[in-house]
């Protein structure tokens, strides 16, 4: 209540912001609005097995999930901070070169 409503929509548009910059400067499908007025606090970053890189970030400590034709939902709340953001997008990218999501891929 402190924080207030304005300033928690705030953060969450700079969190979201943060992540759609780093995937795409990866190249990764953004499936979320680029418009903040148009997004909420979840940015869907749809790579090829997602769904196994979703599964190695849970076993990594990453709260993250997994919908189907959206990909890697990521919701980044006002306790987040950049590093975070920066460090999720890091581990997806390490998980991809080494191909750490094969052991979950059924």
């Amino acid at each position: 209540n402190e924080v207030g409503v304005e300033a928690i929509r705030k953060k969450s548009i700079e969190m979201t912001g943060r992540l759609i910059d780093l995937a795409t400067e990866k190249n990764w499908p953004i499936m979320t609005p680029r418009n903040p007025a148009e997004r909420g606090g979840t940015v869907s970053i749809n790579i090829e097995n997602a769904q196994g890189v979703v599964r190695e970030l849970l076993s990594r400590n990453f709260l993250v999930d997994f919908r189907p034709k959206a990909g890697i939902r990521i919701s980044p709340h006002f306790y987040n901070n950049p590093d975070e953001i920066d460090n999720v997008i890091s581990e997806i990218d390490s998980i991809i070169v080494n191909k750490s999501y094969e052991g979950h891929i059924k």
